[in-house]
């Protein structure tokens, strides 16, 4: 395996596990009456979390592209 493809399931590894916490966060919110002053927070949790996983796709897609981390095709990823 090479290294784009091991950061890209790293990557993916990552997002599962984020997405698993999200859906405990979510799960805790939905059981809670809106007024109880602990959603706040856990939204802001969820917020939070949901920021980053858009930052690992948008890396995710990078890798894809073979672009390292200013836009520019890697050129360990372009055929000679």
């Amino acid at each position: 395996m090479d290294q784009r493809e091991q950061e890209f399931r790293a990557t993916a590894d990552d997002l599962i596990a984020d997405a698993d916490e999200l859906k405990a966060i979510e799960r805790q919110k939905a059981s809670m009456p809106l007024d109880d002053p602990r959603l706040d927070a856990l939204a802001e949790d969820a917020q939070e979390l949901v920021t980053d996983m858009a930052t690992k796709t948008a890396a995710q897609r990078e890798i894809v592209a073979g672009d390292d981390a200013d836009g520019d095709p890697d050129p360990a990823a372009v055929p000679s």
